[in-house]
């Protein structure tokens, strides 16, 4: 199979002009040592974007350190002697929102009010 070679053609006075150009100097340097001013400007810029992103990754690790930690033993007594007090009357009206006390303090709600079952006729009763 043929290949093509990349190159342009030039002339010998386009030649030496190319070659005192910046690109030509370089191309000439590439060719003697390409590791040298390809490959080691490719790694340093690598290493130095790594360097520069690493902010970026340590947030992202933050972010999930705080959301997988665990609590210790002083803020674990300190959740359990910060709790509120639990009744289950009172919660049940303050989620239903029947309870104005937790709103304001000056508005007394039916505290003495007792749900008390309504007695069902016999023929309304369910048999099974």
């Amino acid at each position: 199979m043929v290949s093509f070679d990349n190159r342009k053609f030039r002339g010998k006075a386009e030649q030496a002009a190319y070659d005192k150009t910046f690109a030509g100097k370089y191309q000439i340097l590439l060719k003697r040592n390409h590791f040298l001013y390809f490959g080691l400007p490719f790694l340093i810029s690598i290493v130095a974007g790594s360097l520069y992103l690493q902010k970026f990754t340590a947030v992202k690790w933050e972010r999930w350190d705080e959301r997988h930690r665990q609590l210790n033993e002083e803020e674990m007594m300190q959740l359990i002697e910060n709790k509120r007090p639990i009744d289950k009357k009172n919660d049940y009206y303050r989620l239903q929102g029947l309870l104005t006390d937790h709103i304001t303090k000056e508005v007394k709600s039916n505290d003495d009010y007792e749900i008390v079952r309504v007695q069902r006729k016999k023929e309304d009763e369910p048999v099974w």
